[in-house]
């Protein structure tokens, strides 16, 4: 695939961006007290969650990112689904297909608000998706999600 000085400079400003956004790193591991979801809570997000990586391993991004935030206040958020949709395209074209995914942990801020972080395997190595997830009447939904192939912050958390 070749990058277009247009195109090359887009990725420029939305990695940096990316990188800017990343909370600085302490040299000691933080103890996370936070209780992990229950399997009854993960069993009810898991249909959307594997929903969500069905069809963005086969290769339907945009989609994958409508169905996820359909019925929530992200739909009306074109240009931060349209970011999200072009850095996922962007991390799997440099990463290869998605092969498989696990929960490789969960932790919750109250029993409604958790964040579950996934480890997704491809051929040239593993990418981390992380839900920050709501519980509301009608059952979970994603708040935020976030598309990283540095592993490094996920180590610090103990």
């Amino acid at each position: 695939m070749s990058l277009n000085q247009g195109e090359n400079a887009m990725w420029k400003i939305i990695l940096a961006a990316a990188a800017l956004s990343l909370p600085a790193a302490s040299a000691q591991a933080q103890v996370d007290t936070s209780p992990p979801m229950s399997e009854a809570y993960q069993a009810e997000a898991r249909p959307m969650v594997d929903g969500f990586f069905n069809t963005l391993q086969s290769g339907d991004a945009t989609k994958a990112y409508n169905d996820l935030f359909a019925g929530t206040l992200m739909v009306s958020k074109v240009m931060e689904i349209q970011n999200l949709v072009a850095q996922t395209n962007f991390i799997f074209q440099t990463y290869g297909p998605i092969k498989s995914w696990s929960l490789a942990r969960s932790d919750c801020f109250t029993p409604a608000m958790c964040r579950n972080i996934y480890v997704v395997d491809t051929d040239n190595g593993p990418v981390f998706v992380v839900f920050t997830l709501y519980r509301r009447s009608t059952g979970w939904i994603p708040t935020t999600i976030f598309v990283t192939d540095i592993s490094q912050n996920f180590f610090e958390l103990r």
